[in-house]
């Protein structure tokens, strides 16, 4: 019994901070909440209605669009960062600096940044393309550039992430190997690919898994930056269970949400545990 009474206190945090409060969420996703009492009992009355409004479906859409986007632009950014910063290059340390502020900073400051940034009337970028003689664009009013400006925005303040863990990963790889690889003629790209490539995948995992079910998740960035429209373009599901539960006081139906959101997460590590351990047998 001795080792189950040293994590017995880990065992009670865990229980308290994340098992119990998914545990509550599910049984008020079963009840009709008034404001934020809970009302009558319901029983799949809030799923029901979830999956008859049609917005539901686009928020779970926009969020798909929204995930991938982010992790592809963030793992492929922060691969090619982590190659470059891992050669021998001048200012290197003062480049790692650079690129880790984004990083530290909160999600409501990096929105904040990014509005001032791409805004139509006085941003940079707007004063930018005046300059060159292009016409004004309102990346924040257009219904597609308003995601693509969102997933921008986020890219940028997490390839920090991703940089720093594949960094830590390129360093760990003997160099006799590079060694090997250059002795027999190989070229850079194939030595990428068939040394570097595979023994960092599983970071690459790591990071894939991490990402996503922070991007699934987020909501200080889309809520600061774009609200959700314009006409509900950038609504991602994690804002509309924001809004159910602290705007609209829909505790119930935002609980049900709130499960959805989590099978969905199970979902998608499921789906890239699988996808990594069919490459690895392949």
């Amino acid at each position: 019994m001795t080792p189950y009474l040293f994590i017995l206190p880990t065992a009670i945090l865990v229980l308290s901070v994340a098992i119990y409060p998914m545990l509550y969420a599910l049984r008020i996703s079963f009840y009709r909440s008034e404001l934020l009492a809970i009302g009558r009992f319901v029983g799949l009355g809030n799923y029901r209605a979830l999956f008859q409004d049609p917005t539901t479906a686009w928020n779970f859409a926009a969020s798909g669009i929204f995930v991938l986007g982010s992790v592809a632009l963030s793992l492929g950014l922060g691969l090619l960062l982590a190659i470059l910063l891992n050669e021998r290059l001048m200012f290197r340390a003062l480049f790692r600096a650079w690129i880790l502020i984004p990083w530290v900073v909160s999600q409501v400051v990096a929105a904040l940044v990014w509005r001032w940034l791409v805004n139509a009337d006085y941003g940079p970028v707007a004063v930018a393309l005046l300059d060159l003689g292009l016409p004004r664009i309102d990346l924040l009013g257009d219904r597609h550039l308003a995601m693509f400006t969102l997933i921008l925005a986020n890219t940028w303040r997490s390839v920090a992430f991703p940089m720093v863990l594949f960094l830590a990963a390129l360093q760990g790889i003997p160099e006799n190997l590079y060694r090997a690889a250059r002795v027999d003629g190989i070229s850079r790209w194939l030595t990428f690919r068939c040394v570097t490539l595979p023994l960092i995948k599983p970071v690459v995992l790591v990071a894939a898994i991490i990402l996503t079910l922070s991007y699934f998740n987020i909501i200080a960035l889309p809520l600061v930056l774009t609200g959700g429209g314009p006409l509900q373009a950038t609504e991602l599901v994690s804002l509309r269970l924001y809004r159910e539960a602290f705007a609209y006081y829909h505790v119930g139906l935002a609980s049900a949400i709130a499960i959805l959101m989590f099978l969905a997460n199970m979902a998608l590590t499921l789906f890239y545990l699988r996808f990594m351990r069919a490459r690895g047998r392949a």
